[in-house]
């Protein structure tokens, strides 16, 4: 039988290529869900230049060091893990945010770093487990982001049929405009920022559009019976509804159009809808 000490340097030395290649593996995975989140969202750009940047940074600032492809990866979980968690806890991606995100991807492993100089230590990270974090990372990095790039324009198709049908049940011209009336709030912003329409002239995205705030009062009447008698309760609701006006420019109104969805420079979903006439 071995000793122990034997039988522990063993289990140190097919441990730690384990761990690396799960460290890898995890980080392919977060990077993945963000980036199949913000297909969704419509935020693929932004959200494509700050999972690069901390990454792109770090390889600057550790040349030549034997951490560097660990801490590169490292800020890829970071940025990963933020912005997977990000909607769920209310926080937009884009803006402000997003900066401060990116930041603190890029800030995280340096900070790691300096602390354990501060406490004396130096983190030792050796040249062969860092190639095999990296090589687990891009291994399964494309697998991954295939399937959730997959799954998330299926869900994108869905969504995007429900905006479009509803958009075109709204739809009108009014004069030298389209008008897109009745829609709620968070409708109306899914729409400025995923549809456009196509005439046969010229291509419009409604994030050209006027928006205008419009509310609606409803009365609501409610009668109760109780012991042989009626009772009426009548009450008074607001609703607060978006009317987009996109103006045609130079063209006349077409008898119908073309409503699309995009994310990114893809085209999702489109519908070709006859325009009623409204009021001039």
């Amino acid at each position: 039988m071995a000793p122990r000490g034997e039988i522990a340097a063993r289990s140190a030395a097919y441990g730690k290529p384990v761990l690396a290649i799960t460290f890898g593996v995890v980080t392919a995975y977060v990077v993945a869900v963000a980036l199949g989140g913000a297909f969704r969202d419509s935020e693929m750009g932004d959200v494509l230049v700050s999972l690069a940047l901390p990454p792109t940074m770090l390889y600057l600032v550790y040349q030549g060091s034997e951490k560097r492809f660990v801490y590169c990866v490292a800020s890829l979980l970071a940025s990963g893990l933020c912005f997977g968690v990000s909607p769920s806890l209310g926080i937009p991606r884009a803006g402000l945010s997003l900066v401060l995100m990116t930041i603190g991807s890029m800030a995280i492993p340096v900070l790691v770093d300096l602390m354990a100089v501060d406490m004396g230590r130096q983190i030792q990270v050796a040249r062969p487990l860092c190639h095999t974090a990296q090589i687990a990372f891009l291994l399964t990095l494309f697998p991954f982001v295939g399937w959730e790039l997959w799954t998330a324009h299926d869900t994108a198709l869905r969504e995007d049929r429900r905006l479009v049908g509803e958009l075109a049940a709204h739809l009108t011209a009014e004069g030298d405009s389209l008008v897109v009336d009745k829609l709620d709030a968070k409708t109306g912003d899914r729409a400025v920022r995923r549809l456009a329409i196509r005439t046969k002239d010229k291509t419009y995205p409604l994030s050209d559009a006027a928006l205008e705030s419009v509310r609606e009062t409803r009365t609501v009447r409610k009668t109760t019976h109780a012991g042989g008698t009626e009772a009426t309760e009548v009450t008074r609701e607001q609703e607060e509804r978006l009317r987009l006006i996109l103006k045609l420019q130079g063209t006349g109104i077409p008898e119908d159009v073309v409503l699309f969805s995009r994310r990114g420079p893809l085209t999702i979903y489109e519908a070709k809808v006859p325009l009623a006439k409204g009021g001039s």
